[in-house]
């Protein structure tokens, strides 16, 4: 069972399988900005500040979150649940959320990889920037410090590298640099920017050097962006979250089939990450009945159904404790699904869903077998999470 190029290989199993986590997130030391962006922009690097009775990180003079308003992050009842949550993270907060810390806690919950996406990064990709130089900067400080970080543990750490999705120009350099840096994915938002949508044809030049470099786009929404959201129209940060991560991943995955992006860039992998993966049946059938309606009238550059494109492109990850993962299973097949725990971020699903695992098995329509009773060796997720992500962990 090797793990393909996807996301690169070279790891042993461990009891028999491999379990890879396709969305963890670093905690960005708040002074890495500082110390690892280029010299000429160290004055104007992202830096704690205080924003009325809060204390947040800022660029531009400005919070990289919308702190008040509609879908608003600075609601105290909201920072007061996620520093609870955050709680459960204790030993590996103390100690700064270091390497040596998430390789301990990926030992005791056994989770054998993963992918590293951005936490402080990610807010900053949520709005727009009146220099885009400085943007490209601070991806490549946090791309360069986040080689370094995963050099600890190069086999189990592995990450995406965020790009300066608002240049295209920059976003290409940074594509190509941060992919020869050790990158195995690239993180971009699904909010429009600039008033582009991911779609656009300003994007294409992208999407077609991400295709020769082999990697993924891994579409990850964050709470409370600069940038339009389908959270704007709620007025509490929970209600804003509650529809936003979905929402935004159901319309990517719309777009980019519809607006022709994948039939221009078969071989272009997209991974939808922090979304659930209950939503993807309902999607799929949506998108069919429109395709029997009426076809590719208005988008004449589909030549298949959006069902295709979706088993070809497209991979949705699941948390461990969605009811619906059933369904979704039966209705989709396995063969499309990963598997996701959001570590270490206070409404993720790393600790106690790995023993839930082991008590919820059905049987897949792609293998034919329970959960209980798939044979040793076989895909962990087939065996233990329930469904079998081929992209990352094949037979």
């Amino acid at each position: 069972m090797d793990m393909p190029r996807f996301w690169g290989g070279g790891l042993a199993m461990r009891s028999g399988r491999r379990v890879l986590d396709s969305d963890a997130h670093q905690m960005e030391p708040q002074s890495m900005w500082e110390t690892y962006i280029d010299p000429r922009f160290r004055s104007e690097a992202p830096r704690l500040r205080d924003v009325g009775p809060h204390r947040t990180m800022t660029v531009e003079g400005e919070p990289l979150t919308a702190q008040y308003g509609k879908y608003p992050f600075a609601s105290a009842e909201f920072l007061a649940a996620l520093a609870r949550g955050m709680q459960r993270f204790k030993k590996a907060r103390l100690a700064g959320f270091d390497a040596e810390s998430r390789l301990r806690d990926m030992d005791e919950v056994g989770v054998d990889v993963q992918i590293l996406h951005p936490t402080v990064g990610a807010q900053l990709l949520g709005r727009e920037f009146k220099n885009p130089e400085l943007l490209a900067a601070c991806c490549r400080a946090y791309n360069d410090w986040s080689a370094e970080y995963c050099g600890a543990a190069p086999q189990r750490l592995r990450w995406a590298a965020m790009l300066p999705f608002q240049n295209i120009d920059l976003a290409i350099e940074e594509a190509h640099r941060s992919a020869e840096a050790g990158a195995v994915a690239f993180y971009l938002r699904p909010n429009p920017i600039e008033g582009r949508n991911l779609y656009y044809k300003d994007h294409l030049r992208l999407w077609a050097e991400i295709e020769t470099l082999a990697k993924p786009i891994c579409i990850h929404d964050s709470g409370s962006p600069r940038l339009p959201s389908f959270g704007d129209r709620l007025d509490t940060h929970t209600t804003g979250h509650i529809v936003a991560h979905p929402f935004e991943a159901m319309v990517a995955m719309m777009s980019l089939i519809w607006y022709g992006v994948l039939e221009r860039f078969p071989k272009l992998r997209v991974v939808h990450v922090e979304a659930d993966a209950g939503w993807l049946p309902y999607w799929l059938q949506r998108m069919e009945q429109h395709w029997d309606f009426s076809g590719n009238a208005e988008h004449p550059d589909l030549t298949m159904r959006p069902t295709e494109y979706f088993k070809r492109n497209f991979f949705v990850g699941c948390r461990g404790d969605e009811t619906t993962l059933r369904s979704v299973v039966e209705l989709t097949g396995d063969e499309n699904i990963l598997f996701n725990t959001d570590y270490p971020h206070s409404d993720g699903t790393c600790r106690g869903e790995c023993a839930a695992w082991r008590v919820r098995p059905f049987r897949t329509r792609a293998s034919g077998r329970s959960s209980g009773t798939t044979p040793r060796g076989s895909s962990v997720w087939r065996s233990e999470v329930l469904v079998t992500p081929t992209p990352l962990v094949a037979e």
